[in-house]
């Protein structure tokens, strides 16, 4: 059992494991079994500053999960757009949106 994990988490097998490498194992053992859209949204909000915002940011999500996995969450979410003031927010991208859409749609 531990060989297989070590395969999923230290990829290239150097006898490192990275703190980005460990969080991303994570998120997909974690999201393997994911039942709701609720469960999907909890786990971002959870790699976000003080695990309230309800966006993440373009380092957020590069510090947290695989170059692979950050870029395809960029390529995919929607800039989020502060309610109060209608503006854009800087690198920042609207989680809840893009779980909805995976969860209804499909995104490829």
């Amino acid at each position: 059992v531990f060989d297989e994990i070590l395969n999923r988490v230290d990829l290239n097998r150097d006898g490192f494991i990275l703190l980005q490498d460990y969080m991303a194992y994570m998120i997909s053992h974690e999201t393997e079994n994911v039942q709701s859209v609720g469960e999907i949204e909890e786990a971002f909000r959870m790699l976000t500053l003080n695990q309230e915002r309800l966006y993440i940011s373009k380092q957020e999500l590069y510090t947290n999960l695989t170059q692979a996995q950050a870029e395809f969450c960029i390529k995919h979410m929607v800039k989020f757009t502060d309610p109060v003031t209608g503006s854009v927010v800087a690198d920042a991208y609207d989680y809840r949106d893009f779980t909805r859409r995976l969860f209804t749609s499909g995104t490829n």
